[in-house]
């Protein structure tokens, strides 16, 4: 599959959206300090979150995200000393 990090963002937001709905269809923002409750929620959370993360390792890849195509080249600190110096 492409390594889109939008893609993966997108399905991750899905995923989370739909677990979301089916929690709040059950009710469970009412009853999570009820411990028969809490217990299955905080497990479904958990596999959401496992879901979650193989979800954007599969569709982007193992490879991280790179910032530094996105930064500006920046002298080092002794460039910059010398040029102030001046």
């Amino acid at each position: 599959m492409r390594q889109s990090t939008f893609l993966a963002l997108l399905l991750v937001s899905l995923w989370t959206s739909l677990i979301a709905f089916a929690l709040y269809s059950f009710d469970a923002h009412l009853h999570y300090r009820e411990l028969t409750w809490a217990i299955p929620i905080g497990l479904v959370l958990i596999i959401t979150h496992m879901v979650n993360m193989t979800i954007y390792f599969k569709v982007r890849g193992n490879k991280p995200y790179s910032w530094d195509k996105y930064k500006k080249r920046h002298d080092s600190l002794e460039e910059f000393s010398e040029r102030k110096k001046i």
